[in-house]
């Protein structure tokens, strides 16, 4: 399990002073016992099962239902056909059990990419390049994470797992469709190249996108300046691989599935 730093925790070379009382002694370990317990546990991973799924679903659909992305609706998830293909990932980040941040790691298959509702000219031009994309998609944060420092460290760690994850499997060129204002920063940090003008995405609610595209194998070469928070650490197998959506969890989600006009979800909205 890869950890994130926590704030509180106890010195594991802690030493008692011999002259210390036994009461003295019991209260240290109490107090050691107590910042153990405070202690944040996480576990970042492509999802492994329906309520991991679940939880990421209804984490997207409150965030963008309060960022006044998308309308309410009483399934209380948002989801997409893309998300019931075998080629799509669900990323998580859990705290203490609990999903707080997750995005989706959509490759192009039988269902395209959610960004092609936007940018179709530009993704079939990449695909006669005979290169392998892939969309990262559905992104949203918990409000729990209320240091702004906090959600941009988990961000890049979570883009991470992605862009490893993507490489495991054979991508190429990922794409994004982001917010102009958002788009300057992955350009910045990641290395991406902005592929198209400023577009009005219908899928949330008419905000103004921008086409992202972020080359492996153009980066392996010039590398960005978060190249090596990127690809350090590496992950295990288990964190990337995850496992599929069985028949039933497809079928469960299915009902779930937004309608077409709707369904675009930008990565930076």
């Amino acid at each position: 399990m890869h950890s994130l730093p926590s704030q509180s925790s106890a010195s594991a070379d802690h030493v008692t002073p011999a002259s210390a009382s036994p009461a003295i002694e019991n209260q240290r370990t109490v107090a050691a016992e107590a910042c153990e317990a405070k202690a944040d546990t996480w576990a970042m991973k492509v999802s492994e099962n329906q309520s991991e799924r679940e939880a990421a679903f209804r984490l997207l659909h409150q965030v963008y239902y309060r960022a006044g992305l998308t309308g309410d609706d009483d399934r209380g998830m948002r989801v997409l056909k893309h998300h019931l293909s075998d080629q799509t990932d669900v990323m998580v980040a859990k705290r203490n059990g609990t999903v707080v941040f997750t995005m989706s790691l959509v490759r192009d298959a039988e269902y395209g990419m959610p960004l092609e509702s936007l940018f179709a000219d530009e993704v079939q031009t990449m695909r006669n390049e005979g290169v392998q994309l892939a969309e990262v998609s559905s992104l949203a944060s918990d409000s729990s994470l209320e240091s702004k420092s906090e959600q941009f460290a988990l961000l890049v760690k979570m883009i991470s797992l992605t862009l490893q994850a993507a490489r495991r499997r054979g991508v190429d060129r990922l794409l994004l469709a982001v917010h102009p204002r958002h788009a300057r920063v992955y350009q910045r940090l990641f290395g991406c190249v902005i592929c198209s003008d400023v577009r009005e995405y219908a899928a949330v609610e008419g905000n103004p996108a921008v086409l992202c595209m972020h080359d492996f194998a153009a980066l392996d070469k010039t590398g960005y300046p978060l190249y090596d928070q990127v690809y350090n650490p590496q992950y295990n197998p288990w964190q990337l691989d995850g496992a599929k959506m069985s028949e039933a969890e497809k079928e469960y989600f299915g009902h779930a599935i937004a309608d077409h006009n709707s369904a675009m979800v930008a990565l930076g909205g």
